[in-house]
């Protein structure tokens, strides 16, 4: 007898997957290739092969630079250039970007998705139609989260059909249903992964308010931004070089990894670093200076921040295989592949299904 649950599942399974296989085809494709991002710039520009080291000297130089050639009311953020990849990115207003090399030169400016990364990163995260592709891949993400959890679900009662493998032994339906069931069972955890993390990011904002309100409003979470300060002061301490100098005595071994400059709105210089063991490479943990006073008034430590901010900070790296490690973006493409096929087999399967009815 059948159970009319499992039914239930199986049905939402194959018809939400009908309808999302496609777009899920498309956004696994293109986030497969993101994972490489690096690796294309690397082999594309001269600039991002160069051998550099981060020290303070030498990201000071850089800092100037950006100083000299764009106006402080236009950039909004810039990320440095690391020992794997020696460029520069700088953020300016109107969703304008430059990239700088370890000296500073202007090498490339764009707009939008100007370049062909940036199409492909526009493509994966917002489907080329702004925020609303932005919340379509967000839904989409939720959706195929509960899709695998169902298949998962409507899998064990036929757990024993594991012995036909993972590659399809002919074109005929129940090969292909075969492949795809045990093709979702050993890919399910880092899918879940990748879908939950990537709805996340698609809603950052409503996500980081719901999640760690009651965290920030804590009295403890914001006294310990004040401890670890130094005591300089004067505006001969603020400038690039001896901010710099003076994040790396507060967060000893630390990266430098970002700086948002002082301009009209703001008078202080803050800088971002990664901390040893920290997953995040976009400097969550930070140091405010004011540069007309020339003290630091905030050093903000994300790797001893509350568990739940810390787990917040992971999202970013763990959807995107940005944790400098090797194995987890062999990982991640792996998955991502997986998530194609996986999408493929479901649709073909389908198709043949009601052809065969329809017939």
């Amino acid at each position: 007898m059948k159970n009319p649950f499992l039914s239930l599942l199986r049905t939402l399974h194959a018809w939400g997957g009908l309808t999302l296989c496609l777009l899920l085809m498309l956004i696994s494709f293109t986030g497969t290739l993101l994972v490489w991002k690096d690796n294309y710039l690397r082999l594309t520009e001269p600039a991002a092969r160069v051998a550099f080291t981060p020290t303070p000297e030498a990201l000071a130089v850089i800092g100037a630079a950006v100083d000299r050639q764009f106006d402080p009311a236009q950039v909004l953020g810039i990320r440095f250039a690391t020992e794997e990849l020696p460029l520069t990115q700088v953020l300016l207003d109107e969703e304008r970007y430059a990239y700088l090399d370890t000296q500073g030169a202007i090498i490339d400016e764009w707009q939008g998705n100007g370049r062909i990364e940036e199409w492909l990163f526009d493509l994966h995260h917002r489907l080329l139609l702004g925020n609303l592709g932005l919340s379509i891949a967000g839904i989409a993400g939720c959706a195929a989260f509960i899709l695998v959890l169902a298949g998962v679900i409507v899998f064990w009662p036929m757990r024993r059909g594991w012995r036909h493998g993972l590659v399809p032994r002919s074109s005929e339906r129940p090969a292909l249903l075969a492949s795809h069931r045990n093709l979702g069972i050993v890919l399910a955890l880092p899918l879940l992964l990748s879908f939950i993390t990537g709805a996340i990011l698609a809603f950052p904002t409503q996500v980081e308010d719901w999640y760690l309100r009651e965290v920030r409003l804590d009295e403890d979470y914001s006294n310990a931004m004040v401890e670890g300060l130094d005591s300089l002061e004067g505006a001969q301490n603020a400038t690039w070089l001896t901010a710099m100098q003076r994040t790396a005595a507060v967060f000893p071994g630390a990266t430098l990894r970002t700086a948002q400059v002082p301009n009209a709105f703001s008078a202080y210089r803050i800088l971002g670093v990664q901390q040893q063991n920290e997953w995040n490479r976009s400097g969550m943990s930070q140091v405010y200076i004011d540069t007309d006073g020339g003290w630091m008034d905030l050093r903000i430590d994300a790797l001893n921040a509350p568990l739940p901010v810390r787990l917040f900070n992971d999202v970013t790296p763990l959807h995107t295989a940005r944790i400098g490690q090797l194995w987890y973006k062999v990982l991640l493409t792996l998955s991502g592949a997986g998530l194609f096929l996986l999408s493929a087999l479901g649709l073909v399967s389908f198709v043949k299904r009601y052809t065969r009815q329809l017939a």
